[in-house]
């Protein structure tokens, strides 16, 4: 199920646990099976401790249906974005093909939620992102991890406006703050030797 979880890792995170959703459910159909796969991940999250990055990896998975997208992406999703969640957790999509984009893209829409999702071929920023939103996280993105005056320079903003679209990407869960000033997109985390610290 967990490929385990990885301690020290970068950006603020302490643990990156990496669920293969697959090894729970090969077909992600009907509601209970939805709500057997986040509640194993939110069983896994809570083991891990700490700020934790929880990699949902659609490799091998068949079938998504809209009740399972809502189950496992739009739940966990919402209950960890709550002022009152229950871990500090954020989280990042892997190996997702082509025909689980709709149901994945409903969810997200009909909740007004954002997925970070990583491919062979890119990352990318999916649901309902306001333009200079997506353009801002896209920034993020490059650079890896920044601080807000270098993220500031890099976009042509001035320093307060930078401060601004940092804290509302950290605010939507597609950045994470380490503590010490500098901001994190959560694919850096992931391979943080191949961004500038």
């Amino acid at each position: 199920m967990a490929d385990g979880g990885r301690r020290g890792a970068a950006g603020g995170v302490e643990t990156v646990v990496r669920t293969s959703v697959a090894t729970l459910h090969s077909n992600l159909v009907t509601r209970p099976t939805g709500r057997a796969v986040r509640v194993a991940i939110e069983r896994q999250i809570m083991e891990a401790g700490g700020v934790c990055l929880s990699i949902l990896d659609f490799t091998h998975v068949g079938v998504v249906d809209f009740s399972c997208a809502d189950e496992v992406v739009a739940k966990l999703l919402l209950k960890y974005s709550r002022p009152e969640r229950p871990a500090e957790a954020y989280f990042l999509a892997s190996g997702i093909a082509e025909h689980h984009r709709e149901p994945i893209e409903s969810v997200l829409q009909r909740h007004n939620l954002l997925l970070v999702t990583v491919k062979s071929d890119g990352r990318a920023l999916w649901g309902p992102a306001p333009a200079r939103l997506r353009r801002a996280w896209n920034g993020l993105d490059r650079l890896g991890r920044a601080f807000a005056h270098e993220f500031a320079s890099t976009g042509g903003l001035s320093q307060s406006t930078a401060r601004s679209w940092l804290k509302r990407l950290v605010a939507s869960r597609v950045a994470v703050p380490d503590g010490e000033g500098c901001f994190c997109s959560l694919p850096a985390i992931l391979h943080p030797s191949v961004h500038r610290h």
